[in-house]
């Protein structure tokens, strides 16, 4: 309560119809006990009067005729002694106190020095590295940083103290407590870096929110300098950044400098992917997305595959909604990592996402384990055997054992299944298979399943097929609530001898995406293929399940016409479990209940199904900038890691604890670009890519960014600092020029005092 009214007193010092000195003070405390302590000389001299007593005698007679001729001298000496006293002490509590008053008034002027906290935002994030080619600033944020400089410049050093913040992505106090000197203010500016991540502007605020709320300083500024990018603008947190704008313009002057040129433009790679999940020999298509923001020449285009050029150097016209650009035929020599990448070449003023990188780890070996649930007596007399004949077919003739236990000696697949019994699935480590296929098991007990819960979680793929020995309520007790099936096994349906299949709803013009390859395939068997028993799951409408074919609806006896039109039954499904996917077949992969297997197209549907679903094991070796390197604990190494930069730098890689074993991990990779990763002989490219949002330099108008800031005062400039008589702060110090009347004071009082003391003639 002390501060605010002191805060508010107001003087009323007119030197102009508009202008007043707003008198505060930044600690009213110590003003008010100088006050009091004015009490101090009057009780002195109070004490000293009454120390005498009258006592007659003849000498004093004399004495006191002479001094009643003085009498007024020296009471007017001990009253100037005794008022300077006191206003010695008075001031020296208001010098304490640190008044403040408004800069613009002549008192303040000539006797106020200006005092303030200023919070300096440089947004430093990769869309600042635009070339503006300004006089003395080849960069926005080169321009950012004299702009700040000259800002600190024009500061009062001693009295004004200033925090520095960094925007770019995780936003940052590059002077966490503000400081009062000026010259290493600069130079911490001096030091700002330009990074390769995105805007952290909400980051940024709250940090800003942060120092202003712990300072007691009475007057706080806080200066943006920023491109006022899109990206860094219309995100998700717009109304947290709305919200924070509004909390910190109660307590400080905001400036935002919109630092964006006009007309300025930007090509970027901002997306590079395989068009299927699983990368094998086997030629594969490519996909890139390339932007064009704002209007600039076009580009030309080069892909590579492991820094060899292929296909054609083309050039493409680019803009905000230009369609994916697709390369075929992309082939590898070898299985294991290799980078892909794409670089558009032209007269680009940020040329740092021109080029994009992504690293696909070939399959040479996918290890798939069948478990089998009951086997047949012949070669191909169970599930499992059709299965790894699918999956693995023979290259030259084989022995029936090859076919039944899925050897890939004669084979040219990528895929190497293993059949087991489900007697045997306990002592196999299923991390050491990409993809788990249950085949008719008839119950799985708490144990698997939790292992089988983990196994997908970790990104794993786990195929379901019914059969006759499946337990269904096992099913919905144990795998049901682990999310291992898409819905409850609710009844066994069949057709009786004298009808004929179930059918799939397979129509080749709308297809689900596992199953592309079918598309317009008039004769690709899946519509004529019969179902004689399926398992019916009942699918909640709201869970997250994808139906990838289902049966076609039938009427059957006793139904109405109607009833014939109900929700169709699913046939396979998908849905993710942690990283992985659970694949659902509702019937049986070999010719049991189905004739299936006997399609052609079943040996594509069983590649499709598993491509798709598989997670590919290269998500580690793809990074954003500012992400850390971490090598899984599946991944074997012979030695410990090295880490290299783009430039050959080597970088450290520290040993981390997890609950799958110990690991490897880098520090947060600040600069895009190809590292390698080298243990033992094994080499492994990571590709390190600029967040694709910030490439959009499109910059918003002052009238955009007043409706993102809301409701928030802020004063809204362009890149340049305003004059000085208009920046200056709004509020100056008279505490120093009241020390120094202080101290002039005490010394004319120490003048009088031994003037006075002395005797005169």
């Amino acid at each position: 309560m002390l501060n605010d009214g002191f805060n508010f007193l107001q003087v009323a010092l007119l030197h102009d119809r508009a202008t007043t000195l707003a008198m505060g003070f930044v600690t009213p405390a110590l003003f008010l006990a100088g006050v009091g302590a004015i009490a101090i000389p009057i009780v002195i001299h109070l004490l000293n009067r009454r120390r005498f007593k009258t006592v007659s005698w003849a000498a004093m007679d004399f004495l006191l005729r002479a001094m009643r001729k003085n009498r007024r001298r020296i009471r007017f000496e001990q009253w100037l002694l005794l008022a300077l006293r006191c206003l010695l002490l008075v001031l020296a509590g208001l010098a304490l106190a640190r008044p403040i008053g408004c800069h613009q008034s002549t008192v303040a002027a000539v006797a106020g020095q200006r005092s303030g906290l200023h919070v300096i935002v440089i947004d430093n994030s990769f869309s600042m590295a635009y070339q503006s080619d300004r006089p003395n600033a080849r960069t926005h944020l080169d321009h950012a940083k004299n702009l700040a400089k000259a800002q600190i410049d024009r500061l009062s050093g001693g009295s004004e103290s200033v925090a520095l913040i960094l925007a770019s992505a995780p936003a940052s106090a590059a002077l966490p407590k503000p400081t009062y000197d000026l010259e290493a203010a600069k130079n911490a500016v001096d030091r700002v870096e330009q990074s390769f991540s995105g805007t952290d502007l909400l980051g940024a605020l709250r940090l800003a929110d942060d120092v202003t709320r712990d300072s007691t300083q009475a007057s706080k500024f806080l200066s943006i300098y920023s491109d006022s990018t899109r990206s860094a603008w219309e995100t998700a947190n717009a109304d947290a950044v709305r919200s924070t704008f509004t909390d910190l313009a109660a307590r400080c002057r905001i400036t935002h400098f919109n630092l964006a040129r006009p007309n300025q433009w930007n090509q970027a790679a901002v997306d590079l992917a395989p068009a299927s999940r699983l990368v094998t020999r086997l030629s594969h298509d490519f996909s890139a997305t390339v932007r064009g923001y704002g209007s600039g020449s076009d580009p030309t285009v080069q892909w590579q595959v492991d820094e060899s050029s292929v296909g054609n150097v083309s050039t493409i016209s680019v803009d905000a909604n230009t369609p994916p650009l697709m390369q075929s035929q992309i082939a590898f020599k070898a299985g294991g990592p290799h980078v892909v990448s794409i670089r558009l070449t032209g007269e680009d003023r940020l040329p740092v996402d021109d080029s994009r990188w992504r690293v696909v780890d070939v399959a040479t070996e996918l290890k798939v384990l069948i478990v089998e649930g009951e086997r047949g007596t012949s070669a191909l007399g169970g599930s499992a055997a059709f299965l790894a004949l699918a999956l693995a077919p023979p290259r030259e003739a084989s022995s029936p054992r090859d076919l039944s236990t899925g050897a890939t000696s004669a084979t040219g697949s990528y895929v190497n299944p293993e059949v087991i019994s489900d007697l045997d699935l306990g002592s196999r480590v299923l991390s050491d298979f990409r993809c788990v296929i249950l085949v008719g098991v008839a119950q799985v007990d708490t144990t698997l399943a939790d292992e089988l819960r983990r196994f997908v979680d970790a990104g794993g793929t786990l195929m379901v097929f019914m059969g006759e020995p499946v337990n269904a309520d096992n099913y919905n007790q144990v795998l049901l609530p682990r999310k291992l099936l898409p819905g409850r096994l609710a009844r066994r349906m069949s057709v009786s001898g004298d009808q004929s299949g179930f059918t799939f709803d397979f129509r080749p013009d709308v297809v689900h995406p596992f199953l592309s390859i079918f598309r317009n395939q008039q004769n690709s068997g899946l519509d004529t293929a019969q179902v004689f028993t399926y398992w019916q799951a009942e699918v909640p409408p709201d869970a997250n399940i994808d139906h990838i074919l289902d049966y076609k609806p039938v009427q059957r006896a006793g139904e109405g016409i109607g009833e014939a039109t109900r929700q169709a039954d699913p046939a396979i499904t998908s849905h993710a479990v942690g990283a992985g996917q659970v694949i659902f077949f509702s019937t049986t992969a070999g010719p049991e209940w189905t004739t299936l297997p006997a399609k052609p197209a079943f040996l594509t549907l069983i590649h499709e199904l598993l491509s798709n679903s598989v997670t590919a094991s290269d998500g580690w070796l793809n990074l954003q900038v500012g992400d850390a390197l971490r090598i899984p604990p599946t991944i074997k190494l012979p030695a410990a890691p090295l880490l290299y930069d783009p430039s050959q730098q080597a970088l450290t890689m520290e040993t981390v604890a997890g609950s799958a074993g110990a690991s490897f991990q880098s520090a947060p990779l600040v600069k895009p670009g190809v590292y390698t990763m080298v243990s033992g002989g094994k080499r492994f490219p990571v590709a390190v890519n600029l967040p694709a949002d910030e490439s959009d330099i499109r910059a918003l108008d002052t009238p955009a960014l007043k409706s993102a800031i809301g409701d928030a005062d802020v004063d809204m400039l362009d890149d340049a600092l305003p004059p000085p008589a208009v920046d200056a702060s709004d509020q100056t110090d008279f505490g120093w020029t009241i020390m120094l009347a202080v101290l002039a004071i005490a010394g004319i009082e120490c003048l009088l005092a031994m003037r006075f003391g002395h005797y005169r003639k």
